[in-house]
Order: structure tokens, then C-alpha cells, then sequence
């Protein structure tokens, strides 16, 4: 049950995030409360609440330096209230992995990215403080929510196609 409304979650907020660059809260807030609601009529809320936290700790750094939205967040801590911390983990490093892999099929954003990156490096060698880009100076803007759904593909297929056969 927990599989289809983590799946129902990352597609409703993968066609939000792609067409309008935002995970609504309407979507993932009430989710965090049925998720730990859940979790805690089946007696396992400690591991809903490390999913949680853990989403929220892996989630806090690249929301401080502008490198992924608040919506983005709360859908990882939505996530964690579904499942667990080792879920959250690997599907949050999947889901960077994927970004990863679009960045270099992407050429495009080459040479924005490795102005950026100049540009960080005077910032920080010079002045000891660290440049980050505008929205509108970035090499490139991911809407996160549709690699967090491809990755929980990744990891859900396997398993699903194995008991198929």
C-alpha cells in the first residue's frame, strides 16, 4: 500500500515540479501527517520519524545554498514518512546520480555551469565568501521531483518485475 501512494506522490509532484518549477505544499504537507499518522498506527513511527529527519538533514545544505527548493524538501520528508531513513538515503543519492548523468548528456550547460564555477572559486579565494547564482544566472535548474520519481523507478522495477515472473 505504502509503494502505491509513494508512487501516486512522486507523479502527482514530478508534473507539478516539471511544469511549474514548484513541489505545492498542499501536496506534500498533509502527506508528512498521513505518513507518520500511518506509521504509527502500525507501531513503526521511530522509523517514519528517521525518514523524516533524515530527509530534512540530507535536504538542509542544498536548500540553504539555493541548490534545490523547500518543495523539494518536504516531498524527500514526505517520502520519509512513507517509508524509511535507508529509503530517503538511497533514493535522494539515486536521484542526484540521475542529475548527474543529465548534466553530462546535457552540453548545453557546459559552459554556464563552468562559468558558475569560476566564478564560486573567485568568490571564495578572493573574499572568503561563497558566490551563489540567482535563479535566473544558473547553468541549469532540474525540476528535482521528476528525477526522485525516476530513481524510485529504478529501485521499485527490479523488484516488481522479478515477482512478474
Amino acid at each position: 500500500m505504502n509503494g502505491v501512494i509513494l508512487f501516486a506522490l512522486l507523479v502527482t509532484a514530478a508534473f507539478y515540479d516539471w511544469r511549474r518549477r514548484k513541489v505545492p505544499n498542499w501536496l506534500t504537507l498533509p502527506l508528512i501527517a498521513a505518513g507518520l499518522w500511518e506509521q504509527w498506527q502500525a507501531g513503526t513511527v521511530w522509523t517514519a520519524l528517521g525518514g523524516v529527519a533524515g530527509a530534512f538533514l540530507l535536504t538542509v545544505g542544498p536548500v540553504v545554498c539555493k541548490g534545490m527548493g523547500m518543495g523539494d524538501q518536504k516531498l524527500l520528508m514526505a517520502i520519509g514518512a512513507w517509508s524509511s531513513w535507508s529509503e530517503v538515503y538511497l533514493l535522494f543519492l539515486s536521484a542526484i546520480l540521475l542529475c548527474l548523468i543529465s548534466i553530462v548528456l546535457l552540453p548545453r550547460v557546459w559552459a554556464p555551469l563552468r562559468d558558475n564555477l569560476q566564478r564560486l572559486a573567485a568568490g571564495w579565494s578572493a573574499h572568503r565568501q561563497l558566490w551563489l547564482p540567482g535563479k535566473d544566472e544558473a547553468a541549469i535548474s532540474f525540476p528535482f521531483a521528476v528525477f526522485l520519481l525516476g530513481a524510485y523507478g529504478l529501485h521499485q522495477l527490479p523488484p516488481l518485475m522479478g515477482a512478474a515472473s
